[in-house]
């Protein structure tokens, strides 16, 4: 009984076997290469570039105001009556906390809008590789990093990033 169970489906595998379709055109992508050398790719890496040095300089300015108030205040140590000197120390304290609270929150704000610019970049390049795919009957684009090895000639990095060069022109 089981070896009629058997042999019914082995036969029933082999007889329905699946063919490779030779004609099914298959090609890969670098997206990273992509994003880093497009024109609108590389304005957003210059903004978000730009953006974090702007915040770091102002930072390192309040950072310098937050040291020298600090060392004022210890140096009224021996000055000062312990009553005023805690009470100017609890507010140095508190206006560090507040400054760190901002600060992590404008880094939150630049990486959300850094993700945001990107995910709108990448949107736009998805739309581009389908009508890419559609235009050269590609069947399947898979993205490079996910390879282990592959033909150069597959590659279509080049080809899509002229197009997301001319159709891409602004950032969003």
């Amino acid at each position: 009984m089981h070896l009629l169970k058997y042999t019914f489906i082995i036969f029933f595998l082999f007889s329905f076997q699946v063919k490779a379709n030779e004609n099914s055109k298959i090609r890969y992508i670098n997206i990273d290469f992509i994003f880093k050398n497009s024109n609108v790719g590389k304005k957003i890496n210059e903004i978000a570039i730009k953006n974090r040095e702007k915040k770091l300089e102002a930072n390192k300015k309040i950072e310098k105001k937050l040291e020298d108030q600090k060392k004022d205040i210890l140096a009224q140590q021996n000055i000062l009556s312990d009553e005023d000197f805690q009470q100017k120390v609890l507010s140095h304290q508190k206006e560090v906390q507040e400054y760190q609270i901002k600060k992590n929150n404008e880094i939150k704000e630049m990486n959300r809008k850094n993700i945001d610019l990107t995910r709108n970049f990448m949107k736009k390049i998805d739309k581009i590789l389908l009508e890419y795919a559609n235009t050269n009957k590609i069947d399947l684009i898979l993205k490079k990093e996910i390879l282990i090895v592959s033909n150069s000639n597959l590659d279509i990095s080049k080809n899509v990033l002229e197009i997301v060069n001319k159709q891409i022109k602004k950032i969003d």
